[in-house]
């Protein structure tokens, strides 16, 4: 095959790949989140505190039937990433029973075909909001000063992103903040009412 048709097959297969979501994860978080039962733990304790026995339980009626003692090592890894805290200790018949709740909001659904597509306004429309107040985080003087404290070189393109992990923790806790205030709670309840006016 001649190098014209190489060339032509080349040009045909390129194409810009962007990033669609960022993740600011520590590597802690990154590796204790590598097992699937984990983010069905988050998800299950972040409804209510649960014990490692009451887990057992929910994850069993969820499908991923698990020895308690199996669920302990799940916490354990969940809480040295400081993904999860014991948030109450209640004495049952001698014994101490801890009641874990997450530090992080974990969602474990399949991203719906489309998505991007079908809200590329909306996307597009927040986006344009969210640029300003990145820009506004990062012109912080503290957040500036960070990569003098935690900055690491980085060996693909000599940059120094660890200002950007800052920057993108804030922004996420910000949103994490939002979504336990009372305007949150009150767009989910009337979202919940027109859902069941539209089955009556």
């Amino acid at each position: 095959m001649s190098a014209t048709f190489f060339l032509m097959v080349e040009a045909l297969l390129q194409k810009v790949v962007r990033a669609r979501r960022i993740m600011s994860l520590d590597l802690k978080s990154a590796q204790a989140l590598s097992d699937p039962v984990r983010g069905k733990i988050l998800e299950a304790i972040f409804h209510k505190p649960m014990t490692a026995e009451e887990l057992a339980g929910a994850l069993e009626n969820s499908g991923k039937k698990k020895a308690v003692t199996t669920i302990r090592h799940h916490l354990d890894a969940l809480k040295t990433a400081g993904l999860i805290e014991a948030s109450k200790m209640v004495e049952v018949r001698g014994a101490l029973m801890k009641y874990y709740a997450p530090t992080i909001r974990a969602f474990a659904f399949q991203t719906p075909p489309g998505l991007e597509e079908n809200n590329a306004r909306l996307i597009q429309g927040v986006s344009s909001k969210i640029s300003g107040i990145v820009k506004t985080i990062l012109a912080d003087k503290k957040v500036q000063a960070t990569h003098l404290k935690g900055g690491h070189i980085c060996p693909f393109c000599r940059g120094n992103h660890f200002r950007e992990f800052v920057a993108f923790e804030i922004l996420g806790r910000a949103i994490a903040l939002a979504m336990e205030g009372k305007e949150y709670a009150e767009n989910i309840s009337a979202e919940k009412e027109n859902k069941n006016l539209a089955k009556a």
